[in-house]
């Protein structure tokens, strides 16, 4: 779930025509800086853990590199080479064979779909990091209503996200992030381990 959230956030964000002001442009490209680091071509890695409402809670470890990703969380993993994305259950014992370009629906990641230009940037200090926050427009109707991310000064690594989606929150942490050195190795699949699990095709 860790990547099209942060893919819901980040993708949307860049095609907005945010207000033009020195703090909103200012804002603009830190944010901007932030996803080059978790999606850029150098890749990264990083611990995360989710937090919706104390309802929905997810940790792990994820790689992203470009178009390619890893994830490893419980009793599950996931490898996405760009062309085919494979997610391994291991307590079931099998293994889901996806298209990653395929964004099938799911209730959750909905809830933090963007509508691009519904929002307005900022930036402040926080101690000696900062905070970029997008709010929805006066009027707008949105899903979410407000974001702020929480990113590390000089490097602009994640730190922490929070989400407010209709009346609640839900918060994103980041720890031991890793930028660049990213092996295109880390994101192919070892089917050999995994040869005596059962196969599901759902592409």
């Amino acid at each position: 779930m860790i990547r099209y959230v942060l893919m819901f956030l980040c993708l949307s964000i860049l095609p907005v025509s945010a207000q033009d002001t020195p703090n909103a442009r200012q804002a603009k490209r830190i944010f901007n800086t932030a996803w080059n680091n978790i999606f850029g071509t150098d890749g990264a890695r990083f611990h995360y853990k989710i937090d919706i409402l104390h309802l929905y809670k997810e940790e792990g470890t994820s790689w992203n590199k470009g178009d390619k990703a890893r994830s490893e969380y419980k009793n599950s993993k996931m490898w996405n080479d760009g062309d085919v994305k494979y997610i391994v259950r291991e307590k079931k014992k099998y293994v889901e064979i996806h298209d990653p370009k395929v964004n099938k629906a799911d209730e959750k990641l909905q809830m933090f779909k963007f509508e691009p230009d519904s929002y307005d940037y900022s930036i402040a200090k926080d101690g000696d990091d900062f905070i970029v926050t997008l709010k929805a427009k006066p009027k707008v109707k949105v899903k979410m209503k407000k974001v702020e991310a929480y990113l590390q000064k000089g490097t602009y690594y994640p730190k922490r996200l929070r989400i407010k989606v209709s009346i609640f929150w839900a918060n994103i942490y980041f720890s031991d992030f890793q930028a660049g050195n990213i092996s295109d190795d880390t994101f192919v699949f070892p089917k050999e381990k995994y040869k005596d699990y059962e196969f599901k095709d759902l592409r």
